[in-house]
């Protein structure tokens, strides 16, 4: 886990870093530059974990479930509180962000190939199996609704 250094910055610098910082990012024009930042920026682990996290977000933001995002993409369920706890709180860019990615035929494939691993799975100990039966010939059903539509 990453740590930040126990000496505080001065909240003028603090101000002026993080500035400079997202007025860089925001002068990256193409998709590739800034791929191309963040690889160089970020550790392997690190691209994971923040793409998980914008993973879980959109899960969430669909209303699947935490059980069903910790399985289908190994996350704990302490991250996907954080993250729930972030959406709670988003702004209403973040908001509209997410409608425009969900919306996103790209989005859309990925999210039917993680109902896809889901639906591999057994229930749970103790679930009513005929209703989660019912449950993935639905998600299939709709899955393939997609698919038809595309």
């Amino acid at each position: 886990m990453t740590q930040v250094s126990k000496y505080p910055l001065k909240k003028e610098v603090e101000h002026e870093l993080f500035s400079l910082f997202w007025n860089s990012i925001s002068d990256l024009r193409t998709k590739s530059s800034v791929s191309e930042f963040f690889s160089d920026l970020l550790t392997d682990t690190e691209e994971i974990m923040l793409a998980k996290r914008f993973a879980v977000a959109l899960l969430l933001f669909q209303g699947k479930k935490p059980i069903d995002i910790a399985m289908s993409i190994h996350v704990s369920y302490s991250m996907i509180r954080g993250v729930s706890s972030w959406l709670d709180r988003a702004t209403p860019n973040t908001i509209d962000l997410l409608e425009r990615v969900v919306k996103h035929q790209a989005w859309q494939s990925i999210a039917d190939s993680l109902d896809e691993s889901i639906d591999l799975l057994p229930p749970r100990r103790g679930s009513d199996w005929s209703r989660v039966g019912k449950e993935k010939w639905k998600r299939k059903a709709e899955r393939n609704a997609h698919t038809v539509f595309q």
